[in-house]
């Protein structure tokens, strides 16, 4: 299904509100699925978001790792997990949203 991402943490710290609703959101396909993770040894589940009309290599498309729904309204809901930002893991959330 194609949504509307915001990250609501930069390097695990959260993001002032005013920085999430200004920046840009990550249009695209959510697909959220049950991977190997070759580091943890261990299966996990992920959040992927795939950008429509553009073929990107695995390491650019957005990955939230051992992600969890924390809130959900008929307007959005929230997933938190952690992303891996150069060989080091950080808290992340985002808030999703369909367009």
């Amino acid at each position: 299904m194609h949504f509307a991402v915001r990250l609501l943490r930069h390097r695990g710290r959260p993001l002032p509100g005013r920085d999430v609703v200004n920046h840009p959101a990550l249009l695209g396909d959510l697909r959220v699925e049950e991977i190997r993770d070759g580091e943890l040894h261990r299966y996990i589940r992920t959040a992927r978001l795939f950008r429509d009309m553009e073929i990107l290599h695995h390491d650019e498309r957005p990955t939230l790792y051992d992600v969890h729904i924390v809130a959900m309204s008929p307007q959005a809901f929230t997933l938190a997990g952690f992303e891996r930002v150069d060989g080091a893991e950080y808290a992340q959330s985002w808030l999703v949203t369909s367009y």
